[in-house]
């Protein structure tokens, strides 16, 4: 298998209280960098992006997670370089629903990164290419009790969209205006 990006020739930066952190696709090689962040996320930060205690993600998920398909499913990576090598701070990813122009959104951010505008740069990035992949309307499910995701979808134009059938979640959503144009 190659180590290659699973969209090319994209990558964005910003700098976040003097650090500089580079966010990029996702790639086949991040599989121990992906599994690290997550065991280290903290165990709320885990419930509120997976919607279960999973303490660590199975080598399926790993795969999946780690192996994209554009334009259908994408992930991005917000990375920092220490002093032991590049770690991962962030992930947000789509996944198309099958045969449509509409994707499911995900994100999580390293709990120590939170709050510094991280989740915002890399939901941005996420919708411009989703846009760019032919994708014109994104949703997340997000857990209630998990009020920093829904704020920030909120702050980023989503609206409710419904009450999934699942008691703890509500789901927003966003049509994305067509290419060139601006949005938030």
């Amino acid at each position: 298998m190659a180590n290659v990006p699973c969209i090319p020739d994209f990558s964005d930066a910003m700098d976040v209280d003097g650090t500089h952190v580079t966010i990029r696709p996702i790639e086949p090689a991040d599989r121990d960098r992906e599994s690290a962040f997550v065991r280290k996320l903290s165990d709320a930060s885990r419930y509120y992006r997976f919607h279960s205690s999973m303490k660590e993600l199975t080598p399926a998920l790993l795969e999946r997670f780690t192996e994209c398909h554009y334009p259908d499913d994408l992930a991005l990576v917000a990375m920092v370089d220490t002093a032991s090598g590049p770690e991962q701070i962030g992930v947000a990813r789509y996944i198309r629903e099958p045969g449509t122009d509409r994707a499911e959104i995900a994100i999580v951010v390293a709990d120590a990164w939170q709050g510094k505008g991280i989740a915002t740069r890399l939901l941005y990035d996420l919708r411009d290419l989703a846009r760019s992949g032919g994708i014109h309307q994104l949703y997340a499910s997000v857990l209630r009790e998990n009020g920093r995701m829904l704020d920030l979808c909120r702050k980023l134009g989503f609206s409710l969209e419904r009450a999934d059938t699942e008691p703890r979640t509500s789901q927003l959503g966003k049509q994305l205006p067509p290419l060139g144009e601006d949005s938030q």
